[in-house]
């Protein structure tokens, strides 16, 4: 029988422990890059709500109206526009056809102060892409005055489609702590920005019942709410 004087080849230690090293690298970069590009996504959120913020203030000087509740809409910006009824405040869910929450898109896209969320013959539909604004991380943007208990006055909502509302759970509790924290507080129940749960999770799975975030919870729990 012949002799094999030559062992079979394989993996020095040395060589294993500059793979493992390479592979960690790897690893690293894929993960980075990851966070980069969602803290990119989270940034353009924000520049994007305040984008709205500015169009809003701008309407309210140009016409003395909050956009969606203007009563003279029809006549001074556009004989398609649905007129609101002059209360200054919004009514119905923010994806409720034919309220002035819905409108309040419709008109600022009309005046000119926002470009339209979907095809400009889509405004008026209630979706997210077609009436309402969608956003990178998924979504919309709705708006509804006194949407929540604690939660006075006009507020943009950002949150994914639940029946008329924009009120279903978007955000980690991560995601939602982050995106506070570039604006305002940091505090879920605080501020001009703030969180709730979504309406499609259980309670407490965004913010517990002590107010403080449910950073174990690692699904979209969470609804934001932005103050106009």
């Amino acid at each position: 029988m012949k002799r094999n004087d030559h062992p079979e080849a394989g993996f020095s230690l040395v060589e294993m422990a500059v793979a493992l090293v390479i592979t960690g690298i790897l690893i690293a970069g894929v993960l980075k890059g990851t966070e980069l590009i969602e803290s990119a996504r989270l940034n353009r959120l924000v520049a994007q709500i305040q984008q709205y913020r500015i169009a809003t203030t701008s309407f309210w000087e140009r016409y003395g109206a909050l956009p969606g509740d203007f009563s003279k809409a029809s006549t001074m910006i556009d004989r398609r526009l649905q007129d609101g009824e002059g209360k200054g405040r919004l009514s119905g869910q923010g994806l409720q056809k034919g309220s002035s929450a819905l409108n309040f898109w419709a008109h600022l896209v009309v005046a000119g102060l926002l470009p339209p969320p979907g095809k400009p013959e889509d405004l008026g539909i209630g979706e997210f892409g077609k009436g309402a604004p969608t956003t990178d991380l998924g979504g919309g943007v709705t708006v509804e005055t006194s949407p929540e208990k604690g939660l006075q006055g006009q507020w943009f909502i950002i949150g994914n489609t639940a029946g008329n509302s924009g009120k279903g759970a978007l955000f980690t509790p991560q995601q939602a702590m982050r995106i506070m924290s570039k604006i305002d507080s940091s505090q879920p129940l605080a501020g001009t920005v703030q969180a709730r749960d979504g309406v499609d999770v259980p309670a407490a799975s965004c913010v517990t019942s002590k107010g403080k975030w449910n950073i174990h919870h690692e699904k979209p729990a969470c609804v934001l709410y932005f103050q106009i």
